[in-house]
């Protein structure tokens, strides 16, 4: 049994089996719902996953013909949902701790240009043949932007530009993100505050700090509850989630923080620097 929560603990489950299947997903749509590189699923049963809270935080959003994803309306986590056969997805992301290594990575075709897939892991363009999944058209990759970096939700609600170099990119393990994005971490880059500018949507925003941080706030669009860029105002810093980027942003992530933290069931397979807790002091 693995018991797993959203961010804010609204939303709780347990898992009543072994996954039957265990993938790390690239295509753009996980991307956009989890604001970094790629999402990773479990797979169960009908029967296999239980609701150990109420169930009326939890709001849904059909990003296709054959899944409707679900999240929880206080914090925006992803949260576990259903397809339409009997079968159930669960991100393990923050929770989960004793979940067991992923089968593939899948929709690597959809890869962003700033996130380099690396380890032995087999690589499919679609779903494995032998899941029975049908793929869907996905959104487009990232391409050099000819002006200022686009970025949007996974609906288009909001829409917003960056209009300055950004500074850096970091890989984050700590909990608190890989709870929010229900990932194995969050990569994320930063300009100063005024280097974001919303385009559409901002009225579309909400808002979720955790009560015991001085500064974790997730933001994220009310309708399909993707990571949004957030305005730090006390640090004067804008934190934005890479995997919301339209545009290849030019900057990649120089390495992974808090790794101290990490999820035992994701394993780092590149070169960056990795380091226990924050980055180095400039």
């Amino acid at each position: 049994m693995s018991k797993g929560s959203c961010l804010c603990g609204s939303v709780t489950w347990e898992t009543l089996a072994e996954p039957y299947a265990m993938y790390n997903c690239h295509c753009r749509m996980c991307q956009k719902a989890h604001g970094t590189g790629f999402g990773t699923y479990c797979f169960f049963k009908e029967g296999q996953v239980r609701w150990t809270s109420g169930t009326d935080k939890i709001v849904h959003y059909r990003s296709s013909d054959v899944l409707v994803r679900s999240s929880c309306d206080v914090c925006g986590s992803v949260v576990p949902y259903a397809n339409e056969t009997d079968e159930h997805w669960v991100t393990p992301g923050g929770c989960h701790e004793d979940m067991r290594k992923s089968d593939y990575n899948i929709f690597v075709v959809d890869n962003s240009p700033w996130h380099t897939i690396n380890g032995d892991l087999p690589r499919h363009d679609a779903y494995p043949e032998e899941s029975g999944i049908p793929s869907v058209a996905g959104l487009p990759v990232p391409k050099k932007a000819e002006g200022p970096v686009l970025g949007s939700c996974l609906c288009g609600a909001v829409t917003y530009k960056v209009t300055e170099p950004f500074k850096v990119a970091h890989n984050c393990h700590c909990s608190r993100c890989r709870h929010a994005r229900a990932a194995a971490h969050a990569s994320n880059a930063f300009v100063s505050i005024d280097g974001v500018e919303f385009l559409s949507g901002e009225d579309r925003l909400k808002s979720y700090k955790v009560p015991d941080a001085r500064h974790f706030t997730q933001t994220f669009c009310e309708v399909c509850s993707s990571p949004m860029p957030r305005l730090d105002v006390e640090r004067g810093v804008a934190v934005i989630p890479m995997g919301s980027l339209d545009d290849d942003p030019g900057i990649r992530p120089v390495d992974h923080i808090f790794v101290a933290s990490k999820a035992p069931w994701h394993d780092i397979t590149d070169d960056l620097p990795q380091y226990p807790e924050g980055p180095p002091s400039a």
